[in-house]
């Protein structure tokens, strides 16, 4: 018969290695994501012209950005909204992965 000792050590063991496993899987995927060269900024929306975005980042540099049919938007954004975007590198463009509305 096993000891109650015992089961309590190893389910604290197998607890814990859970707990480690799910912060090396949180790491690995952002990783993955500096890997792919995929970054997140944010700011306010200065401006829209067409699908140019004009922002202000939270470090104070302003740059446009383009959207095109293969950015995920899950509302209209405009003027005056704080945002966030992930943005990746290709071939010395900047490409609009997502944009989204933050609280201010």
């Amino acid at each position: 018969m096993v000891s109650i000792p015992k089961i309590i050590g190893v389910m604290s063991c197998s607890f814990v290695l859970c707990l480690s496993l799910s912060n090396v899987t949180q790491a690995a995927e952002k990783h993955r994501d500096t890997q792919q060269g995929v970054h997140t900024i944010k700011g306010e929306v200065l401006r829209v012209d067409g699908d140019d975005y004009l922002i202000k980042q939270s470090d104070g540099k302003e740059v446009r950005y383009r959207v095109d049919s293969g950015t995920e938007m899950s509302e209209p954004i405009g003027r005056g909204n704080r945002i966030e975007a992930k943005l990746r590198e290709v071939n010395e463009e900047t490409r609009v992965l997502s944009l989204r509305q933050v609280e201010k």
